[in-house]
């Protein structure tokens, strides 16, 4: 038998409204502005990142914007109907009795079948109260599963990274399918001991509450206690049928607020959408103009300075991805450190080697003519703290209008060579 509840607690759960509305609301503010930083930490991945790396960590990032808009819809939904059930709570002190059957507005028929659906104010007020205090358990249970999943992705990558110090990229990628599998495995046996005609079996006695309960530690790393308070409760107060598909419609309901974002992210990181950036010469972005960018954001594509040229040159910025390293090494070969002579040396011969690299790496044009001569500077700070490159491209023998600078890289996938249209017109 539970204890009795202290009278503080019972009064507290009563009022848990007023700390529901208030948590939702900086919750709200608090959850977008998390956005911004997911966006930019994502962006900055992929300056920083290696190929295998981004196409381990595309996953992580899915799931943890996932989880983001789950607590963003969820939020909103609690504040909506917060705000439904204060309005109903108001008309229930104004009205009591609720509908009244001694108006003349409804025949008596009329006014019996609305009486019967719509029968007791209070009743529906505390069913929206329940329903208020709910969404808060079931965000924190599908938050914690979606944010553990993110980080046992990290935690792979972390594993790889070290294991592929010692062993190729194939028995480790082998060894990752083996755990996945293993664990599927286990969570599969665990499910068919709680549930059907095997919950009562004599192994599913002995073993079965320990098997769930260890995979449950092993798999939320974060929060694990906090879940199964969660979980347990609820689905101990409904069936198996409601619960699970109560928790995979939230998941699909988030996965389908973040698609948009899904997609954004899957072209930052795939190597093909990399490579087949703007095909198309009429093709370019706001970041292809500096005059259009903010200094808060990471540049993930090249830009000049302006859509309109008013000077005699374009001032080119291309944005160095640690992903294009590989294609670069084989074309120019990786600087050599020198230990015989001083760092600021090492570091003067390692930038020009890297000037003169990008001679054999970046080819330029200017509607469809091959820009010649040019001098690229690499910076390691040359935009918003990022690596990069600066390149001056004279246009002193190109008439004014409309013009298209194209810019292409000796980086391939699948025959795809990246590609990027910038179109500016010259005003004089």
């Amino acid at each position: 038998m539970s204890e009795k509840k202290p009278k503080w607690l019972q009064a507290l759960e009563a009022q848990s409204w007023q700390a529901e509305l208030i948590a939702s609301g900086l919750a709200i503010y608090g959850s977008i502005s998390l956005g911004n930083y997911l966006d930019y930490f994502s962006a900055w991945a992929v300056l920083r990142f290696d190929e295998r790396t981004l196409n381990i960590l595309v996953y992580m990032f899915i799931y943890v914007f996932a989880a983001h808009a789950l607590l963003v819809v969820s939020f909103i939904a609690h504040l909506v109907l917060r705000i439904l059930w204060a309005g109903i709570l108001g008309l229930s002190s104004v009205f009591p009795m609720g509908v009244n059957t001694e108006t003349d507005v409804y025949p008596d028929y009329f006014k019996e079948k609305l009486k019967k659906d719509y029968p007791d104010l209070s009743k529906y007020s505390l069913e929206l109260d329940k329903m208020c205090s709910l969404i808060f358990s079931i965000l924190c249970a599908m938050v914690i599963v979606l944010i553990n999943i993110s980080l046992w992705i990290l935690i792979y990558l972390i594993i790889s990274f070290l294991l592929l110090k010692f062993l190729p990229v194939g028995v480790v990628n082998f060894i990752g399918f083996v755990f996945i599998g293993v664990y599927f495995l286990i969570a599969l046996i665990g499910t068919f001991m709680t549930q059907g005609k095997f919950k009562n079996a004599k192994i599913s006695k002995k073993y079965g509450y320990g098997l769930v309960m260890t995979m449950s530690k092993f798999v939320y790393l974060i929060g694990n206690r906090s879940f199964n308070y969660i979980t347990q409760t609820i689905r101990s107060n409904t069936t198996s049928k409601s619960f699970f598909f109560g928790m995979f419609a939230i998941l699909m309901l988030s996965m389908f607020v973040t698609f948009p974002r899904f997609i954004k992210t899957m072209k930052m990181y795939k190597a093909e959408s990399f490579a087949n950036g703007s095909p198309d010469p009429s093709y370019s972005l706001q970041e292809n103009y500096r005059d259009q960018i903010s200094k808060e954001d990471i540049i993930l594509e090249p830009f000049i300075q302006s859509e309109l040229i008013k000077d005699e040159f374009l001032h080119l910025y291309l944005p160095r991805f640690k992903r294009e390293q590989p294609v670069v090494d084989s074309l120019c070969g990786s600087y050599k450190w020198n230990d015989s002579i001083p760092k600021n040396e090492n570091r003067v011969l390692r930038t020009g080697s890297r000037n003169k690299c990008a001679n054999n790496y970046y080819t330029l044009f200017i509607d469809n003519e091959k820009a010649e001569n040019l001098m690229y500077h690499y910076k390691s700070e040359f935009y918003n703290d990022r690596p990069g490159y600066e390149v001056f491209i004279p246009l002193d023998s190109i008439k004014s209008g409309h013009h298209v600078l194209k810019i292409e890289t000796k980086y391939k996938v699948e025959n795809r060579s990246y590609v990027r249209n910038i179109p500016f017109y010259k005003t004089k």
